[in-house]
């Protein structure tokens, strides 16, 4: 005789660790949609009930955002937030507001030679920011070199490769009168 299925969140309830597990995503959710008004008042489109959006852990509500300017505005709200959940009966004492990290499919990841690192030009100069990318050229080729074989290393690696390529961009961009014009500049 074949066992009839069970949905995930019977199978989930009848362990002690899972039942933990569903009791925290609904204490999340619960605290998420006491603050989506206000969030959605504050950043149109943005939803914390959304997967990833909110995590109460314990009296402390972790509140991702996809962007950073996002997260600026969150956070000059938290003290509002932090009310309206105190206001609806909920255990919460702090909210930490960050970025939500975004997962990179394969599909997604680019070979070093795809990266598109143009010339860099400081604001309201012509000048490409050499000084800012020797540097981090030099530690990516000493930490490719110096990392044992990890993913890291192969990362470090790839960066190395995907600078080189673009201060070798930067020169090849520069003019004649790009050089005449830096060498003024620096005088």
């Amino acid at each position: 005789m074949t066992p009839k299925p069970r949905n995930l969140k019977d199978a989930l309830a009848q362990s002690e660790a899972g039942a933990a597990l569903l009791q925290r995503y609904g204490a999340s959710q619960r605290a998420a949609a006491a603050i989506e008004p206000e969030c959605q008042r504050i950043l149109p489109g943005f939803q914390p009930t959304r997967s990833g959006g909110c995590e109460l852990r314990g009296t402390t509500l972790r509140v991702n955002a996809p962007q950073p300017a996002q997260v600026a505005k969150l956070r000059q709200a938290s003290p509002r937030l932090l009310r309206l959940l105190q206001q609806q009966g909920l255990d919460v004492n702090e909210i930490k507001i960050g970025v939500q990290p975004r997962a990179l499919s394969s599909s997604e990841r680019r070979a070093p030679a795809e990266v598109a690192i143009g010339p860099a030009v400081a604001a309201g100069s012509r000048r490409p920011m050499d000084s800012q990318t020797k540097p981090a050229l030099a530690f990516a080729r000493k930490l490719a070199l110096t990392l044992p074989d990890s993913p890291l290393r192969n990362a470090a690696a790839r960066l190395a490769r995907s600078l080189s390529l673009g201060l070798a961009r930067m020169r090849e961009s520069d003019q004649p009168g790009d050089q005449q014009d830096r060498e003024e500049h620096d005088a």
